[in-house]
């Protein structure tokens, strides 16, 4: 008789709701040391079975999709609370900064870095394209509306896009540890012009 493999992975879940938590936080710090991570390494590192890793995910792709949703999740829940929060100065060279900041010097940067190279060229990359690709456009309406609220009349869709294209720009720059890019200095000069491209 047939073995049905979805009550077996059904029988290895496990009732206690952070085993998703703990296998994305597991898979996050290996992928961070090192290129090629098996799927029983990382059933490994978060101290589960490997029924239980399948049960949540078949493939390291499905596991790429969550751990770029929870960190442009993580992005835009922190940029949506420090930009609605009225007791602080959310002006427009602010929001570039803080965009930039929270963007490019991000602990997930490693982990960025292989999210492009697996929508590139990974285990079913156009899915991985497809969703980081709409993570990109969510946030990118984020972006946009909040330019506009400062900027009225502005081309916030332009202007989003310039944004999120630095701030991956700045990210790599950080991940190499260019020390020829004064990245501070770059910073500070982007967020007292980008006000000029509003106009």
């Amino acid at each position: 008789m047939p073995v049905d493999k979805e009550s077996v992975y059904q029988m290895a879940a496990p009732k206690n709701d952070n085993v998703k938590q703990q296998i994305l936080d597991a898979a996050t710090a290996l992928f961070q040391e090192r290129h090629d991570v098996s799927l029983a390494e990382i059933a490994k590192a978060a101290h589960v079975s490997k029924g239980t890793l399948f049960y949540h995910y078949r493939s390291k792709a499905e596991i790429y999709l969550d751990l770029g949703e929870r960190y442009w999740s993580r992005l835009s829940d922190d940029l949506l609370s420090w930009v609605d929060n009225r007791e602080k100065d959310t002006s427009l060279p602010r929001l570039v900064r803080y965009t930039f900041i929270r963007g490019a010097f991000d602990e997930s940067g490693q982990l960025r870095l292989r999210l492009f190279v697996e929508s590139i060229s990974g285990e079913e990359e156009s899915l991985i394209r497809e969703r980081l690709n709409e993570q990109y456009s969510h946030f990118k309406n984020i972006l946009k509306s909040r330019i506009l609220e400062r900027a009225p009349g502005a081309d916030g869709e332009q202007l989003a896009w310039l944004l999120l294209t630095l701030v991956d720009g700045l990210m790599v720059q950080s991940t190499m540890q260019n020390e020829g890019m004064d990245m501070d200095a770059f910073i500070e000069w982007m967020a007292r012009n980008f006000k000029k491209l509003t106009d």
